[in-house]
């Protein structure tokens, strides 16, 4: 499974869902507060991550926000 470059377009910290701008240009993916620990998320913060596929959508998973990308 491969591991996707991007930024959090939005996120909403009360509801835990966002929008995640993958740097290679593919579509943005949504992103849930269970899919990842250990950060606050924000617009513009960069993240690795890899996508998976959900009945409602695609979204990142095994996101990892710790290290300056």
């Amino acid at each position: 499974m491969n591991r996707y470059r991007g930024r959090v377009g939005s996120y909403d910290p009360e509801t835990g869902l966002g929008w995640v701008v993958p740097r290679s240009g593919e579509e943005g993916v949504m992103i849930r507060r269970d899919d990842w620990a250990g950060t606050v998320l924000y617009a513009g913060k960069k993240l690795t991550f890899r996508m998976i596929h959900r009945p409602d959508g695609i979204y990142a998973l095994r996101v990892d926000a710790s290290a300056d990308i």
